[in-house]
């Protein structure tokens, strides 16, 4: 996407092997001292504002953090400016790029979320950077950037260019009690309890997520094969929201039944069937005897 992710994993740490006396030192750990992590709006922008999901687009400047210097601003490592052109668009709040992008981005309390033709500038530690990871100085370097060592803070200077909203995929409840839409009216014999019954059925889990509510199919006897199923109504042989749900049907009719767990499989499931799903069926009445 950018130079941001092209990073060689590395050790953070430097041994320094000095003889003396025959023996050696014990290997030294490189101490960096890590800034506090803060946000500063240097342009409050006017347009909308992302939120987690959302993809975003922006520009961006990367700097080691430097403590001698008054913007703490070191070497420039990396920069979508020095292109000409925005970064590649990313997914904002999802771990898309690194954490502090994310966090710069979408503010942290008390500092809200940029908003489109906003700039801020970001103090980020290490750990919500690049960790222990190092980076080399590239190759080829056009624009002279400088390696980054394990464990280096950074300073960024963002500007958010655009926003495009998420993809929210609706995730509608299913019904707590028994549904019942007629498809086809049938114009035969009528389905009554202690009547025995022969059906054609399709079962899906319920999953609110689709427009048709219907999720994986579990069971069917419906194709080339299949036989049709013999049903005494009220004998038990069924769950309870399958015979109410054939209640009422005559000959040649086609139904919709969407069954509450209580009335389906309950806490336990079945097989393929999850604990306490919504159940959909599609019932064709064949005979009523």
């Amino acid at each position: 996407m950018k130079s941001m992710f092209q990073y060689i994993a590395a050790v953070a740490c430097v041994a320094a092997l000095t003889a003396c006396g025959g023996g050696s030192k014990a290997p030294v750990a490189v101490v960096v001292v890590q800034p506090a992590f803060k946000l500063t709006d240097t342009v409050v922008g006017t347009g909308a504002a992302p939120k987690t999901g959302d993809i975003v687009v922006i520009n961006f400047t990367g700097y080691l953090y430097d403590s001698t210097k008054a913007d703490f601003k070191g070497a420039k490592v990396e920069s979508s400016v020095d292109t000409g052109k925005p970064a590649s668009p990313f997914t904002v709040g999802l771990g898309a790029v690194v954490v502090g992008w994310d966090q710069a981005i979408l503010g942290v309390s008390p500092v809200a979320a940029m908003k489109i033709g906003g700039k801020r500038t970001a103090i980020l530690p290490a750990n919500l950077v690049y960790g222990a990871a190092t980076r080399a100085v590239p190759s080829p370097n056009p624009y002279g950037y400088a390696a980054i060592p394990a464990n280096s803070p950074m300073v960024y200077d963002f500007e958010l260019v655009d926003v495009i909203p998420g993809i929210v995929i609706p995730n509608v409840p299913p019904p707590t009690t028994l549904k019942i839409v007629d498809d086809v009216v049938g114009t035969g014999a009528v389905a009554a309890t202690g009547k025995t019954v022969t059906v054609r059925y399709t079962g899906w889990v319920y999953d609110g997520t689709r427009a048709d509510f219907k999720g994986p199919q579990f069971d069917t006897n419906v194709g080339a094969g299949k036989t049709d199923l013999s049903v005494v109504l009220g004998g038990g042989s069924v769950i309870k929201g399958f015979n109410d749900g054939l209640i009422g049907m005559a000959v040649g009719g086609t139904r919709t039944v969407t069954i509450p767990p209580d009335q389906a499989y309950g806490a336990a499931g079945k097989d393929s069937i999850p604990s306490n799903a919504t159940l959909i069926f599609q019932l064709q009445l064949i005979t009523v005897n």
